[in-house]
């Protein structure tokens, strides 16, 4: 089986999670600034934001998420003063990994949820790779038939080419946050000599933080992300995963945290894309990314096939190549595994 449902129970614990998680970060974004929710139109979606001014009097907007009935209820209790808190996060992380909603490893918690206190995900940072797919499983309401774990955590940018709901006026000092973790994670070599994009564990090789934006044209290897003040890798075709976000909780048996997360159906034609873009080296990645495609395709054809039909025609209504790499990703995946 590519993926099993979660039992109701399971699909429960991990809403009400969210949900907390929502709550936190409703209350944490507004903190004890004056100001008013509201609403944006981006893209064909809603999405909800806080806005204020700042100490400095410049107006600032926090990004709440997606509009949803759950997100207009967490507002409305909030303007009424109710907020989640740590305890009741706690508790509901513990009871939802008991009932097998999936979690990832302890260490890249601590790290996700470090980013997320310094304001990486507010300031428009996106968790993708690995991670956010272990997370669309806990949002469609399923387990992975093969529930990959990885070393390597990723993240995304849009950078300054793609008109996204993510709000980008918040700075973060991104090499300060990957200090202040003490973990001792250095930046890496590109390929070309220049520094940055990639942070490296020196006595885990694999242990790897990678940070990606899409790759405009004329640019080099790596753009300067001011939002962050640290260089990210560029990669082809990377907007089409960042440009529908959506807020998702990631979890150990004691802790969780709030990101931002890719549409699942795009994350995974995305993967599809990609999938033939890899060198021989990274031979086992584009396996990888194959395979999780194909889960995520199985749920899109058994549950909303129309949203994996506009995923799709998004991706080939932009030309040739995006067709072309289209094709290769979804030959290697039906060669692979012939009931995707």
């Amino acid at each position: 089986m590519l993926y099993t449902s979660l039992p109701l129970a399971a699909q429960t614990a991990y809403a009400q999670l969210h949900e907390a998680l929502q709550a936190r970060e409703v209350a944490r974004g507004v903190a004890d600034a004056p100001g008013s929710f509201n609403r944006k139109h981006v893209s064909g979606k809603d999405y909800w934001y806080y806005q204020f001014r700042d100490l400095d009097g410049k107006l600032r907007q926090a990004y709440l998420g997606p509009d949803s009935d759950r997100l207009a209820a967490l507002v409305a209790a909030r303007q009424a003063g109710g907020q989640g808190t740590d305890d009741q996060i706690k508790a509901l992380a513990q009871s939802a990994s008991t009932l097998q909603v999936q979690t990832v490893a302890a260490p890249h918690l601590t790290i996700i949820r470090r980013l997320a206190d310094a304001g990486f995900f507010r300031a428009g940072g996106v968790l993708v790779g690995t991670h956010a797919f272990l997370s669309a499983g806990n949002l469609l309401g399923v387990r992975w038939g093969d529930a990959s774990r990885t070393l390597d955590l990723d993240f995304a940018h849009a950078g300054n080419h793609l008109q996204v709901a993510l709000a980008s006026e918040a700075k973060v000092e991104l090499g300060d946050v990957i200090d202040s973790l003490g973990m001792g994670f250095v930046p890496a070599a590109s390929l070309s000599g220049a520094r940055g994009g990639r942070w490296v564990h020196p006595r885990e090789p694999g242990f790897v933080l990678d940070f990606l934006t899409p790759m405009g044209r004329g640019e080099d290897e790596l753009v300067h992300i001011k939002a962050f003040n640290a260089d990210f890798q560029a990669l082809r075709f990377m907007e089409f995963s960042l440009e529908q976000i959506e807020s998702a909780a990631v979890l150990t048996r004691t802790q969780a945290c709030l990101v931002n997360m890719p549409h699942p159906a795009r994350m995974a034609v995305h993967k599809l894309i990609i999938a033939g873009l890899r060198r021989a080296a990274e031979r086992t990645k584009a396996n990888k990314d194959v395979l999780q495609a194909a889960m995520l395709h199985a749920w899109y054809r058994d549950n909303a096939p129309d949203e994996w039909a506009a995923a799709e025609r998004d991706a080939r209504d932009r030309g040739p190549k995006w067709r072309a790499q289209l094709d290769i990703g979804l030959e290697r995946m039906h060669a692979a595994l012939p009931a995707a």
